[in-house]
């Protein structure tokens, strides 16, 4: 009789809890949008300095992020941005030659993958030179020799995440100096969150980051009446 009592107080009082908790998450999120239409101008404005035709197709914009999240997102995203303009969108005239139309196409997209969200930045342009990464990390010390020869594709271009790697031939203030991605990588990893990358030569590059729904923490106040 009391114990039954107090076994449905106390599931009244878990579920109580779960309710509060859920808002709390609740009123923390907010649509990615919020942030992704910052990047439309950003991107036309460096593409003209560039001399490039860029266009962001924006997807997914409705889906719902931490606002945490979406706070500590932003640095990486913009540089992701600014790389594949910079390095991966060619020139007009360059992209004509290889017949692709004058205009290249960026896209963002967000979309829930269970309870993390998937973000992708997805560009056709020239893609990134295999050869030259593991090129470029035995000239930075980064690898033996042999070790590059005998590395998969797959894990050469998840080089260009490490601290010193650039394949630029030429250095320019978008290009970060070979020490922007490292910090994009450091930045998904304190998210709690995971970051990869495809690429196909003149095809383009895919770069993935899968983020934690939320990384909120619920402030509570713990109450003590005699020893409950």
């Amino acid at each position: 009789t009391l114990w039954r009592r107090l076994d449905a107080d106390n599931r009244r009082a878990g579920q109580i809890v779960a309710d509060l908790e859920s808002n709390v998450r609740s009123t923390r999120m907010m649509p990615v949008a919020t942030l992704f239409e910052t990047y439309p101008r950003m991107v036309r404005d460096l593409a003209r300095d560039l001399g490039k035709q860029v266009r962001l197709v924006v997807e997914g914009g409705d889906t719902e992020l931490d606002r945490s999240v979406l706070e500590l997102v932003k640095d990486p995203l913009t540089h992701l941005l600014r790389n594949a303009i910079d390095h991966g969108i060619e020139l007009p005239s360059a992209r004509q030659a290889a017949g692709k139309p004058a205009e290249g196409i960026i896209r963002l997209s967000a979309a829930q993958r269970g309870n993390s969200i998937l973000v992708e930045i997805t560009d056709d342009g020239a893609g990134i030179d295999v050869g030259r990464v593991r090129a470029s990390a035995v000239r930075c010390g980064v690898l033996h020799p042999d070790e590059a020869a005998n590395m998969s594709d797959h894990d050469a271009l998840w080089l260009v995440f490490r601290s010193g790697m650039s394949t630029s031939a030429h250095v320019t203030d978008l290009s970060g100096r070979g020490v922007g991605l490292d910090v994009v990588r450091d930045h998904i990893e304190r998210l709690r969150g995971l970051i990869d990358v495809e690429s196909r030569p003149d095809q383009g590059t895919n770069s993935m980051l899968h983020l934690p729904l939320t990384v909120a923490t619920t402030l509570c106040l713990l109450a003590q009446i005699g020893e409950q």
